[in-house]
């Protein structure tokens, strides 16, 4: 009988699983990266021979560009030791910040505090766009409710 691991390697070697087998080999390139660099990528991906990080933020961004050589040549050395490597070895790494917030990020925090409104809505609206007119008109009606 075989064992699992040897059918599970078997299954991951189809053409099928490929954005599989290069996902795990994604996480095996992260984790020999220091622990620090490793909390400041979200994701990486591989597209045309160029390995694209995914990075937090945009700070972030400038301490990859001078590890670039850092992680070219960790990248080498993980291709040459192990064979499950050799889908995600490209030529050039690019690195970026996404401008897609996190789902847990755009949660809208709501406030504890209750305040008491101290305007009656009593203004002169002077906005001459339409737009910016209606907006202060909104506004009023807000504090007059709460008010």
């Amino acid at each position: 009988m075989k064992h699992i691991s040897f059918t599970i390697s078997h299954i991951k070697q189809q053409p099928l699983f490929k954005k599989m087998e290069q996902t795990a080999s994604h996480r095996k390139l992260l984790t020999l990266l220091p622990p620090r660099y490793q909390s400041m990528v979200k994701f990486m991906y591989n597209k045309n021979n160029t390995l694209f990080f995914v990075l937090k933020h945009p700070a972030f961004k400038t301490e990859f560009n001078y590890k670039t050589t850092l992680i070219k040549g960790l990248l080498k050395k993980l291709v040459k030791l192990d064979e499950s490597c050799k889908c995600i070895d490209a030529e050039e790494l690019k690195f970026f910040v996404t401008n897609k917030m996190e789902q847990d990020a755009a949660v809208e925090i709501k406030s504890e505090y209750i305040y008491e409104e101290r305007s009656n809505g009593d203004f002169v609206n002077k906005a001459c766009n339409k737009k910016l007119n209606l907006l202060f008109e909104e506004i009023r009606e807000i504090i007059k409710k709460n008010g």
